[in-house]
């Protein structure tokens, strides 16, 4: 059965984020769309009327996805004691207990997507607003785990080890090299979070 309403309206936007996941967001067409989540072209210019909408819609989505992912790793690390480890947790962990083959495949696919959306938005002026917003979540929560873990500069120090997350990360998707980026990001965070000698 085909999705209707809403759901159909959220099915074109994760073709789109499978569109520019696996081919980049040059090939993002209304058509290419419809068919890649299997729905009639009409229901793609119904819910969006240009290529512009749907890919701050598609871009939206996944920063919503992965903001919800945040909160809920962020909120499960402040029921511990505090650590620089859980600035860590919340910008690499994946939500709940997904560590699954077929998780780690989505969790590749959802960063590359993402990454490529926010590159477009250096060319595109209708996607920075959402960037801007999904970066300061960002530091706002990582700041606040390093602040409860003793940081001296939260913020400042969010911005290095967020820079470093993004940094690795995409070295590691771009050379496929199975790397974890963990190891580097915790010797960070511990390093940040020191107190002075």
């Amino acid at each position: 059965m085909r999705p209707r309403g809403a759901a159909r309206r959220v099915a074109l936007l994760e073709a789109t984020l499978r569109i520019v996941a696996d081919t980049g967001a040059d090939a993002v067409t209304h058509r290419r769309v419809a068919e890649v989540a299997q729905l009639p072209l009409a229901s793609t210019t119904y819910y969006f009327e240009s290529k512009e909408q749907l890919l701050t819609a598609a871009l939206g989505l996944a920063a919503e996805r992965d903001l919800a992912r945040l909160r809920e790793v962020a909120d499960r690390r402040r029921r511990l004691p505090a650590s620089p480890d859980d600035a860590v947790a919340a910008v690499m962990d994946p939500p709940g207990d997904e560590h699954s083959d077929d998780d780690r495949a989505e969790g590749r696919r959802s960063l590359l997507a993402s990454y490529t959306l926010l590159l477009e938005a250096a060319r595109r002026p209708a996607l920075q607003e959402l960037t801007r917003r999904w970066t300061d979540a960002y530091l706002t929560t990582v700041a606040e785990l390093l602040q409860r873990a003793g940081s001296a500069d939260p913020r400042a120090d969010a911005q290095l080890l967020l820079a470093a997350a993004d940094g690795l990360l995409i070295v590691h998707l771009s050379t496929g090299e199975p790397a974890d980026p963990r190891p580097a990001l915790l010797r960070l965070a511990r390093t940040l979070t020191a107190s002075p000698q």
